[in-house]
């Protein structure tokens, strides 16, 4: 999956919560790093977790899946579950 700006993120792109390989795609849409400009800030942006914002949201679930991806874990499940509804409000909230 390429980069889905915020703008056009609907609800409609969320992914089952149950079909791992769409959510990790989905937090792949993101990218951290590009939009904090470095890997220090998007860290620390993404354990904050201050969820202000839709970008903040997205950043904690990239981060999330990608060190998912590096212990070879499915962490970054728990993760969007925790993280899917206030996604959903931000998107509603428009």
């Amino acid at each position: 999956m390429n980069d889905i700006s915020n703008e056009d993120l609907s609800l409609e792109a969320l992914p089952d919560e149950a079909d791992r390989d769409s959510v990790f795609e989905f937090a792949m849409s993101f990218n951290g790093f590009k939009y904090y400009g470095s890997f220090e800030k998007c860290a620390a942006a993404a354990k904050s977790h201050t969820r202000q914002d839709l970008s903040e949201l997205r950043n904690e679930l990239f981060f999330e899946a990608r060190a998912s991806r590096h212990r070879m874990d499915n962490h970054f499940l728990d993760t969007y579950r925790e993280l899917r509804p206030l996604i959903e409000a931000e998107l509603r909230g428009r």
